[in-house]
């Protein structure tokens, strides 16, 4: 049986995208098999995500981005120490996590303003990682992940000052 909105048309169907398309989120993977942190994650694929933007995004855009992550971060901790219960930091990040979407969209706002000075790389790195975080202990290895991309891109910064 034929789809009637499988063209674009009809009723349910989503209008035309304007501009660019949208920007697709790629597999983001926090924990290997033993349920750890994945070691890669805080060094290789830091670094990779770190060289990728240095040059391109400078150190006052990046933190300032950053800075918002600690917020929740530290938010996240205030919360939970005031709920109840064994799965308290998984309650509070059910009540932050809309506020850590919001990332995403205050990325895709930024580069529409600027892909000269929010590149499309770091909006890709936005979108994959609201994309991926779904649970609190997700959130914490994001939180660590940014942590390292931004201690790598502060490294590549000055190499390439030198």
């Amino acid at each position: 049986m034929p789809n009637p909105t499988a063209k674009g048309s009809g009723a349910g169907s989503k209008p035309p995208a304007q501009g660019r398309p949208e920007v697709q989120p790629q597999k983001v993977v926090y924990f290997g098999s033993d349920g750890q942190i994945r070691p890669e994650l805080l060094d290789g694929e830091a670094r990779e995500v770190a060289r990728a933007l240095a040059g391109k995004v400078n150190k006052t855009q990046l933190r300032r981005y950053y800075h918002d992550v600690m917020n929740l971060q530290r938010r996240l901790s205030l919360m939970a120490e005031q709920l109840r219960g064994s799965d308290r930091r998984q309650q509070a990040f059910a009540r932050l996590r809309a506020d850590f979407m919001m990332l995403k969209a205050k990325a895709h706002y930024a580069n529409g303003r600027s892909r000269t000075t929010f590149p499309d790389e770091l909006l890709q790195f936005f979108v994959n990682h609201t994309h991926a975080v779904k649970t609190v202990d997700d959130f914490d290895a994001f939180c660590r992940h940014f942590q390292a991309v931004v201690a790598f891109h502060e490294y590549f910064g000055k190499e390439e000052k030198r």
